[in-house]
């Protein structure tokens, strides 16, 4: 390849400061979720072509996201990332770039200047064409999101649109930017597996043989298939799965006011403690209201779930912090939550006129506080999310 200015031939640079890896050397621990190990598998692939070997971690956010350690050497809070001598890698794209650099003599990041920028065309391609919309199609089927069917079916249209820039691109190439394999390919094939696995039914791949053909090509190197296992291509696609953090998040919110395990954090999680109202509940006379506020209490909780859905959702698009925050669902979803712990707080006065109760006035305090407990417990949740 040659400069547009000079017309002298580009030879791919060897970085200065760069780390001079020999063959099987460990640079480090990559810590990774399982329920999205695709994102991981980027750096697992390029480490196999490169030669170079990743200790693996998987990250349980229960856990781990109490450690001191984790914000003061991950400050995003980002996962996956890598844990070097020299500091931590974050995103999986940025993973598997530092991978794919580690030797310079391979060629799985090009072999010139102009290969480097096709292969960074491509990742920013697999970044925001590709696994934006198909996550929104899989996550549903994995069960880590709620299923919005308009949602879904504007994703599928999306990923016909991959799959044709692809196939426009392969019918002239071998592979993505020439005669040889590099991370632009890696990264995309390891981005779309869940898709030819689990959604892509053969009706829906029919029309670009070529995209399917390399697909099928890359995942049959024994590079990946060290890594992602023998990947079968999908012959109906799996239906939407109830959400699997629902229960997980119950259990949670359920344990934080016994044992106050999150009292470092914040004082907010010490000011919840769910077993006190629950007592005082027990113990009042009348039990009547404790329905109503039961049932205000259970739409709390569906908003909390869809408002976690929703983020998930929101920040695999790529928004974080405020940008989640200002989304005008999300606004719509936490001021639907304010108005029912309000209805909360006013409700058990209306039953005291009928006198049907026998004590109404003493359930109020019962019924409001496990109703604000329940929305700080989810504000915990949003907040360790994050």
């Amino acid at each position: 390849r040659f400069c547009p200015a000079t017309r002298q031939r580009i030879q791919r640079p060897h970085y200065q400061g760069s780390m001079a890896v020999s063959a099987a050397e460990n640079i480090g621990t990559l810590y990774y979720l399982e329920s999205t190990v695709y994102k991981a598998q980027k750096a697992l692939v390029a480490a196999k072509f490169n030669g170079i070997a990743i200790k693996e971690a998987k990250f349980d956010p229960a856990k781990d996201l109490k450690k001191p350690d984790f914000i003061a050497k991950n400050p995003t809070g980002k996962v996956p990332y890598l844990e070097t001598d020299m500091g931590v890698v974050f995103t999986s794209n940025a993973i598997a770039r530092f991978v794919a650099r580690c030797r310079a003599d391979t060629s799985i990041y090009g072999r010139c200047f102009d290969d480097e920028g096709q292969i960074d065309t491509w990742l920013e391609f697999c970044t925001h064409e590709v696994e934006v919309p198909l996550m929104t199609w899989v996550y549903p089927v994995l069960g880590l999101m709620e299923d919005i069917p308009e949602a879904t079916k504007a994703a599928q249209e999306d990923i016909k649109g991959v799959l044709a820039a692809l196939e426009k691109q392969l019918s002239s190439t071998k592979y993505l930017i020439g005669d040889f394999l590099t991370l632009a390919d890696i990264t995309l094939v390891c981005a779309l597996r869940e898709g030819f696995s689990r959604v892509f039914e053969p009706a829906f791949r029919k029309p670009y043989p070529k995209a399917c053909a390399w697909f099928e090509g890359c995942c049959a190197m024994p590079q990946f298939k060290a890594v992602v296992g023998d990947v079968k291509l999908c012959v109906k696609a799996e239906a939407p799965k109830p959400v699997k953090k629902e229960e997980k998040k119950e259990k949670k919110a359920d344990a934080k006011p016994q044992g106050d395990a999150k009292p470092k954090a914040e004082a907010k999680p010490k000011a919840a403690p769910k077993a006190e109202p629950k007592a005082k509940a027990a113990a009042a006379p009348a039990a009547a209201p404790a329905a109503g506020n039961a049932e205000l209490d259970a739409k709390i909780k569906a908003i909390g779930d869809d408002i976690r859905a929703l983020k998930e959702k929101l920040k695999g698009e790529g928004l974080s912090g405020k940008k989640i925050n200002d989304h005008e669902k999300i606004k719509e979803l936490v001021a639907n939550m304010q108005a029912l712990k309000e209805q909360a707080a006013s409700a058990p006065a209306a039953p005291a006129a009928p006198a049907a109760a026998p004590a109404p006035a003493a359930a109020p305090a019962a019924g409001g506080a496990d109703v604000e407990a329940e929305i700080k417990a989810v504000g915990d949740s949003i907040r360790g999310l994050k």
